[in-house]
This record gives C-alpha cells, structure tokens and sequence, in this order.
C-alpha cells in the first residue's frame, strides 16, 4: 500500500509531466504559425515571380493595344501581390515575435537556431511603374 509520502510524490511528478507536454505543445503551436505564415509567403513570392516572368515576356513581344493592356493589367496585379506579400510579411514578423516571447517566458534565451530556421523575407518594394 503506497504511503500518503509516496502519493504525493506520484502526483507531483505526474503535474510536473503535465506542464512539461503543455509547454511543448505551446511551442510547437508557436512554431507552426509561423511556418504556415511563412508558407503563405513563400506562396503569394512565387505568384509574384511567375507574373514578372510572364510580363517579361510581353514585353518582348509586338506592342500592340491587346498586349500593352495585358501588360498593364499584369503590372497592377504584380503590385497587388506584393502589397499582399508585405501584409503576410508583417503577420509572419508578428508569429515570429510571438514565438520568441513565449520561448522568452519559458526560460530559453538562446535563439539562434530559431532565427535560421525561420527566415521570413523582407518586405517588397513595389515593382517599377508602368510604361507602356
């Protein structure tokens, strides 16, 4: 029969394993908005990238009225996407600093590995104006 001691002791150990799976499910929470911020980035960069190819390509082709519209409209959308990239770039900076405080409040102070594994991406100019 275990002892009032040896009860104690038990549950104890059993609040201390408790706390320990909160705090990493608290980063691991953390750590995954971030990726998903990051990801979202990495989405809304390639969107940006394939659409500056594609009015590099218009531009070397005839500069009819059709073309230079379409030039046009791709150049708003360009800039449209990368207003959308500095948005997502300020909500990953956010995560991040959210990440950090909470590694912060748990006692880790080292963050080293974390500003490689999560590199967020500078925020865009806007691409050059429009000239036809």
């Amino acid at each position: 029969m275990p002892t009032l001691q040896t009860r104690k002791d038990n549950q104890h150990e059993n609040i201390c394993e408790e706390l320990l799976r909160e705090r990493a499910a608290v980063l691991s929470r953390a750590g995954i908005a971030v990726e998903d911020a990051i990801d979202r980035l990495m989405s809304v960069e390639q969107e940006i990238e394939t659409k500056i190819s594609l009015l590099k390509l218009f531009r070397t082709q005839a500069h009819d009225r059709e073309i230079l519209d379409k030039q046009k409209l791709l150049h708003e959308e360009i800039n449209l996407n990368i207003d959308q990239f500095n948005d997502l770039c300020r909500n990953a900076q956010l995560k991040y600093y959210y990440l950090i405080v909470t590694r912060e409040a748990m006692g880790l102070r080292r963050h080293e590995m974390i500003k490689e594994i999560y590199r967020i991406p500078s925020i865009k100019k806007k691409y050059r104006r429009f000239d036809g």
